[in-house]
């Protein structure tokens, strides 16, 4: 059976893939980052977030895997796909980009650190996470998202947000790569657009939902789906 890494996003956990996970055609194994989900505080830098990553598949003895990131957990994929390619069998990511922060970016990262450092968790958590969702969300999935955002740490959300505010570019990452990519992107994503979504998605598989930042929890059958035909087209060499 094929082997598929999920990495979640930002303040979030393998909850998130909770309900899409048994749908999956696939020996599934969702890693929590580290410094979420109450684990201990760790990296800083995009590049020690995919060490972490790495040293979790070959710890599981996982023979290429499939490796599929959400958001923040796509970015690590990219780096992944750039440092450590010849480990994977494909990459994936759902409603996340390969672009890096643009400046106006930046500065929101600097406020957010700020925030957090200042207000603590949960007031940080209470704003960041609605405002992923689309205005005719499910309210319970929306409360769901935030109680596991409540499990984080200060510390956990500044290092993070420092590794996504100094991530570098990876656009020609999954422009050059051999690999196979899928991309998904939710048309309700309050902060995304669906050109940055796909940029470098060239000759990757693409894939648009009707639902938010947060679609594998909205819309778990029909994203499992697009992974599961995603993954059989590259068994088949079709992709």
């Amino acid at each position: 059976m094929k082997e598929l890494v999920l990495i979640h996003g930002l303040c979030g956990s393998p909850k998130y893939f909770e309900r899409m996970e048994p749908l999956l055609n696939a020996e599934v194994h969702a890693l929590t980052l580290p410094g979420h989900a109450g684990t201990e505080v760790g990296p800083e830098t995009m590049d020690q977030f995919a060490d972490w990553v790495i040293e979790e598949i070959r710890l599981r003895n996982l023979e290429k895997p499939f490796v599929l990131g959400h958001s923040f957990g796509g970015y690590v994929t990219t780096n992944l796909v750039r440092r450590y390619g010849e480990e994977l069998s494909g990459f994936g990511l759902l409603h996340s980009t390969a672009a890096s922060d643009t400046e106006e970016a930046k500065e929101k990262r600097n406020g957010a650190i700020n925030k957090v450092i200042e207000e603590g968790v949960k007031p940080f958590i209470d704003g960041m996470i609605p405002n992923v969702f689309s205005d005719d969300s499910d309210p319970t999935l929306i409360q769901q998202a935030i109680e596991i955002g409540y499990e984080m740490s200060v510390e956990g959300i500044v290092n993070a947000q420092r590794a996504i505010r100094d991530r570098e570019d990876e656009v020609g990452t999954v422009l050059a790569t051999e690999l196979p990519g899928l991309f998904i992107y939710g048309e309700k994503d309050p902060n995304m657009d669906e050109t940055r979504a796909f940029l470098g998605a060239d000759r990757h598989k693409k894939a648009v939902v009707s639902y938010s930042h947060m679609g594998m929890m909205e819309a778990p059958e029909e994203e499992a789906e697009i992974v599961n035909q995603w993954m059989q087209e590259v068994e088949h060499g079709k992709v």
